[in-house]
């Protein structure tokens, strides 16, 4: 018995319900509608009873739908979440372009043929004398050659049948002359020489031609520094074999023509080797078929023209023709064209000086000379 009296009841409020944790440390009951917390070790809860394995993944990797009312699961620790799917109006994913994205692919380039003839006849006009030179000296030089080629073929070639023919009132004269395999051996032989020689010579003639379209002044011994020699050479030689074969088949010939025209050009221009400069050519053949064609054909045409003008001509029309090849090859890639005709800047200076003196000089003299300068 102890002297304290017994706690009476109903005088004391009864203690809230829930305020105490169940016996036994068990966690609270979960809410109506919820999930239960996950089980220690961030594994999700089973979300069927059979077998005991998660069901698949539906298609776009979506969570499962969260009840009215409750909390979602935590995230699973360790695991970032899952992507967004790519469509339902999400952008893409960065650092990939969005579909279609494709380069476009590039457009055919028209070659204007009266700009084109315009622009080389400016030019022939603008560097006559430097152009007329070089193309008379690297003539005589091809004239020469030929015929030392020609002459060493008949000297080896048999002697010529003659026979005379006698009548009351007078006679005839008749000779036929055929060539031995030492005149044809010589002929194959000057032939690859006179190829290999036209080659180095339009190595340097065009680094002229470019230097023109460059705008770059030019005088007659900017014809006579050839570059690439032997890239243009072994060019030359190899597409000279190939229309050789190719004359065998008419159009095959043609074709093989048309398709190297800027190969010569390309190398000169772009320093690049033989092989690489003949892809080139043909690359650009492709890509542009109609204008390389009329290119080809308009510079043959300027070209001959020269020629039957008693061969005089071709003093003039070899220049031009090399210059609308050049043209139309610049216009074909992109390249730097110079203007026709530029205009020449005032003695004064450049440009800015144009339409009176200097800025500073608007307004009277500079502010320096306004008055003496302040006592002290």
């Amino acid at each position: 018995m102890t002297d304290q009296p017994p706690p009476s009841s109903g005088n004391n409020p009864p203690p809230p319900p829930g305020g105490y944790p169940p016996p036994g440390g068990y966690p609270p009951p979960p809410r109506p509608g919820g999930y239960p917390p996950p089980p220690g070790g961030g594994y999700p809860p089973p979300q069927s009873p059979g077998g005991g394995y998660p069901p698949p993944t539906p298609p776009g990797s979506y969570p499962p739908p969260t009840p009215p009312g409750s909390y979602p699961p935590p995230p699973q620790s360790g695991y970032p979440p899952p992507p967004p799917p790519s469509s339902g109006g999400y952008p893409p994913p960065g650092g990939y372009p969005p579909p279609g994205g494709y380069a476009p692919a590039p457009q055919q380039v028209q070659v204007n043929i009266g700009e084109a003839f315009s622009w080389a006849w400016g030019k022939f006009r603008e560097n006559a004398s430097a152009l007329v030179v070089a193309t008379l000296v690297y003539a005589v030089i091809a004239a020469v050659l030929y015929a030392v080629i020609y002459f060493l073929a008949f000297a080896l070639a048999p002697s010529p049948v003659t026979t005379y023919d006698s009548y009351g009132s007078g006679f005839e004269y008749s000779a036929s002359s055929t060539f031995g395999f030492a005149s044809i051996a010589v002929l194959a032989l000057g032939g690859l020489v006179m190829l290999v020689a036209v080659a180095a010579m339009q190595s340097a003639y065009y680094v002229g031609v470019l230097d023109i379209a460059n705008g770059q002044p030019v005088s007659i011994g900017s014809f006579f520094k050839p570059r690439m020699i032997g890239s243009v050479v072994l060019a030359t030689v190899l597409i000279g074999i190939a229309s050789a074969i190719g004359s065998l088949c008419f159009i095959l010939g043609i074709v093989i023509g048309i398709f190297t025209v800027f190969t010569t050009v390309a190398i000169v221009d772009r320093s690049l080797s033989p092989i690489d400069g003949i892809k080139a050519s043909i690359d650009i053949a492709k890509a542009n078929f109609v204008q390389t064609l009329l290119t080809w054909l308009l510079a043959a045409v300027i070209f001959v023209v020269g020629l039957v003008v008693c061969g005089v001509g071709v003093l003039v029309s070899a220049p031009v023709a090399a210059l609308y090849l050049v043209y139309a090859y610049r216009q074909l890639t992109g390249g730097q064209i110079a203007a026709l005709n530029p205009q020449p800047l005032p003695p004064g200076g450049p440009p800015q000086q144009f339409g009176g003196p200097p800025p500073q000089q608007y307004g009277g003299p500079p502010p320096q000379q306004y008055g003496p300068p302040p006592q002290q």
